[in-house]
């Protein structure tokens, strides 16, 4: 993914916190947190998505039909450049601006649960991406595993999800971090249904299962979140002037 991410506009259990985003305070934020391997992987409901779902869903399956996914163009499966944020698809399509306002909202509230070291550092999502996976039955779909740092937070929106014939079809998949080991499964997935999301830290590698048995198509929007940490000297004053931090976070965005 060679497009450059964009600044952020102006067992279960459930989180919350004091939250800043405009999208509500934290505690109305739906996050249900499971753990694999112990890693925190996170399910939420986007509400806010509910108007636009629709009209999301008949500008891809128009591009679809038009053949403009091209098959592996763009990384695996029919996927597309990761520009779903820069300020022109914003303007085409005020939707995504909702689901990227969504999105930080969501990293905001996951950054607030960090542990070690980082519990001292402020965190600041400061840069976000997001592409297109369309994905069928096709017997060539097999994605490879991967991660996707130096992203902090990773996230994938599933508009459509066709009937499968095995439960694992079209899951997310992840895998064990470190070696191997005898006792321990290697590999666990998270299936999620048409209008989860699902977040996850950026690290872990993962792919999405094929779905040779699938009807219909598989369509996810798939994002990263970028994070700054700003460090704090003893007295609890920034090491760097205000000021000078935001022109570091600028300078930080150019390729």
């Amino acid at each position: 993914m060679s497009a450059k991410p964009t600044e952020p506009n102006a067992s279960s259990h459930q989180t919350s916190s004091a939250h800043d985003s405009g999208a509500g305070s934290e505690a109305e934020i739906p996050l249900q947190q499971h753990n694999l391997f112990s890693v925190p992987i996170w399910r939420s409901s986007l509400p806010e998505m509910a108007p636009h779902v629709e009209t999301l869903r008949e500008w891809i399956l128009a591009d679809w039909q038009a053949g403009k996914f091209q098959r592996h163009a763009n990384g695996y499966g029919y996927q597309t450049p990761p520009i779903l944020y820069e300020d022109a698809m914003l303007k085409a399509h005020p939707e995504l601006a909702v689901l990227k306002a969504a999105f930080k909202a969501r990293v905001d509230k996951i950054l607030r649960q960090r542990t070690n070291h980082t519990t001292y550092l402020l965190p600041e999502s400061y840069a976000f991406m997001a592409w297109i996976l369309v994905q069928t039955n096709e017997d060539w779909v097999n994605g490879t595993w991967h991660d996707h740092y130096p992203a902090a937070i990773s996230g994938c929106f599933y508009l459509e999800m066709p009937e499968t014939e095995r439960e694992q079809e079209g899951a997310l998949a992840f895998h064990r971090p470190g070696a191997p080991d005898t006792f321990v499964e290697q590999v666990q997935y998270i299936k999620p249904k048409q209008g989860d999301f699902v977040l996850f830290p950026s690290q872990i590698v993962h792919r999405p299962q094929p779905c040779p048995s699938a009807g219909g198509i598989r369509i996810s929007i798939n994002m990263d979140a970028f994070v700054h940490w700003r460090h704090w000297n003893e007295d609890g004053k920034p090491r760097v002037h205000p000021e000078r931090y935001g022109m570091l976070v600028e300078n930080s965005l150019d390729p």
